[in-house]
């Protein structure tokens, strides 16, 4: 049985509004937003200077109040995106483990049907030299090799020989009786988390196709305040945009720090078990500066960390005085056979050229793929998921994550003592949203960019960008650190 392939129609993650972070959910949000000015409104403050600014406070405001809102109601979407891929997920595992199976029981039958015809070929010698009661009436009464084994086990009077061979036998054939016992369990295993894969699938696709009207309405509602406040401000739409986005990315920088004290004490596990894979690797340099074509981008990386290599202290000379000699000395003995050369050391090995800074590069590739499009269990090349973009950013750099599942991935980080607080974050690190505050609710991840800013696989409208941290206060309070020093 292969795994679901149907693809997650709507939103599974952020929609976003020229650049500005929206999306919906089923239930309304918490607080209404305050009601727009109107057109006429806002004509009639540009012709009294002393509206202007009262205005764009108001339509600030207003706009900021939808952003939250529509942060907040894009989680629900999120968090069934991730029961399907954690559902895919563990259907891909019963699957791979039937498959293991299958393979295991294929090399133990041929095993069995080795011994077995060991067997067979003991019973026509035997029967031919008269040796204990065997007859070669057994191989044409016995219906297969497991009940010949059976019918020669009930003889008596086996050689120590005869008896290693049946006992080999037997114990192949019981081999494969327990592998297709395990194959049948597998089996049924794979059949229900299929159908588990696909009713979260289905749910998922609910989830989106309700929000799908409400994130339209969203949008709009953004897009005119941003066209009045361009009105008022003699400005354009793409510059109050960018605006509101650096606005964003600030307030967001702002927020993590205030809440980073969260991250003092040892993370906490995840009730979800560990699903760790992979070899680490670790570079030792921090994210270096990044640009993008992309526009809004994040900021500066900081300086390397970690200590310097010390050369150790040369040995110094004795300076200890012989010792004088006696005043009778012992006759000089013979002369002994000349040492023979002590072997040239080897040579010492070349310095190891250190390598761009690997945090720098798997930014450098989920930044490669802003405009790509979102496909719920995509990893590449051109379509991606959260994870899946998280995931192949630092198998690009030769780092492993855990798996294409944003709890294994938080998991295995934890599991290698890779967690820092969000106290210590930088550039590079991983960003993980939870609405239960546990590693097991986490729903969603991506890579921190600096200055407040995130790179991300959103959802199918918006596809993969950067943009600035959306609710803070949804992330776990420890980031994962694949690279550099702790």
């Amino acid at each position: 049985m292969k795994p679901s392939t149907r693809k997650l129609s709507g939103c599974t993650a952020m929609v976003a509004v020229l650049g500005v972070g929206l999306s919906v959910m089923l239930a309304g949000p918490a607080q209404a937003a305050p009601s727009a000015p109107t057109w006429d409104e806002v004509r009639q403050a540009k012709s009294d200077a002393a509206d202007v600014q009262q205005t764009v406070d108001e339509l600030s405001t207003r706009m900021q109040t939808l952003q939250d809102a529509a942060d907040s109601a894009q989680v629900a979407e999120l968090e069934a995106g991730q029961d399907y891929a954690m559902a895919a997920s563990l259907q891909q595992e019963a699957k791979s483990t039937l498959d293991d199976l299958t393979a295991q029981a294929k090399r133990a039958q041929q095993r069995a049907d080795e011994s077995a015809a060991q067997v067979a070929g003991l019973v026509v010698e035997l029967s031919r030299t008269g040796g204990g009661d065997l007859s070669t009436s057994m191989l044409v009464d016995a219906s297969d090799s497991k009940d010949l084994l059976y019918r020669v086990g009930t003889m008596s009077h086996l050689s120590s020989r005869s008896a290693t061979v049946l006992a080999t036998a037997q114990a192949d054939q019981n081999t494969v009786d327990s592998l297709a016992a395990q194959q049948s369990a597998a089996t049924k295993a794979l059949a229900e988390a299929t159908a588990k894969s696909e009713r979260a699938l289905e749910q998922a696709n609910d989830v989106t196709a309700a929000a799908r009207d409400r994130v339209d309405r969203e949008q709009a509602k953004q897009a005119e305040v941003l066209e009045q406040l361009a009105f008022l401000k003699d400005t354009s739409v793409a510059i109050e945009t960018a605006y509101w986005n650096d606005q964003q990315a600030k307030r967001a920088e702002q927020q993590l720090a205030a809440q980073s004290s969260r991250g003092d004490s040892t993370p906490a596990a995840s009730s979800g078990g560990n699903k760790a894979s992979g070899n680490q690797a670790s570079g030792n340099q921090a994210p270096a500066n990044q640009n993008s074509s992309g526009g809004n981008q994040g900021g500066t990386a900081p300086s390397t960390g970690g200590g310097s290599n010390q050369t150790p202290a040369q040995s110094k000379p004795s300076t200890s005085t012989p010792s004088q000699p006696a005043a009778n000395p012992a006759p000089a003995p013979a002369p002994a056979p000349a040492p023979k050369p002590a072997p040239a050391p080897a040579p010492a090995p070349a310095p190891v050229q250190s390598s761009p800074s690997k945090a720098a590069g798997a930014i450098a590739f989920a930044r490669a793929q802003i405009g790509d499009a979102y496909v719920m269990g995509g990893a590449g090349p051109n379509t991606w998921d959260c994870s899946g973009l998280v995931m192949m950013a630092y198998n690009s750099q030769g780092i492993a994550t855990g798996g294409h599942n944003v709890v294994w991935q938080y998991n295995y980080f934890q599991s290698i003592g890779r967690l820092v607080p969000m106290s210590q974050r930088q550039p590079g690190d991983i960003l993980f949203y939870s609405k239960t505050g546990t590693a097991s609710g986490a729903y969603h991840d991506a890579i921190y960019t600096g200055g407040g800013r995130m790179v991300e696989a959103a959802n199918p409208q918006r596809g993969v960008l950067e943009r600035a941290v959306w609710t803070p206060g949804e992330l776990l309070p420890y980031v994962a650190r694949p690279s550099g020093s702790l």
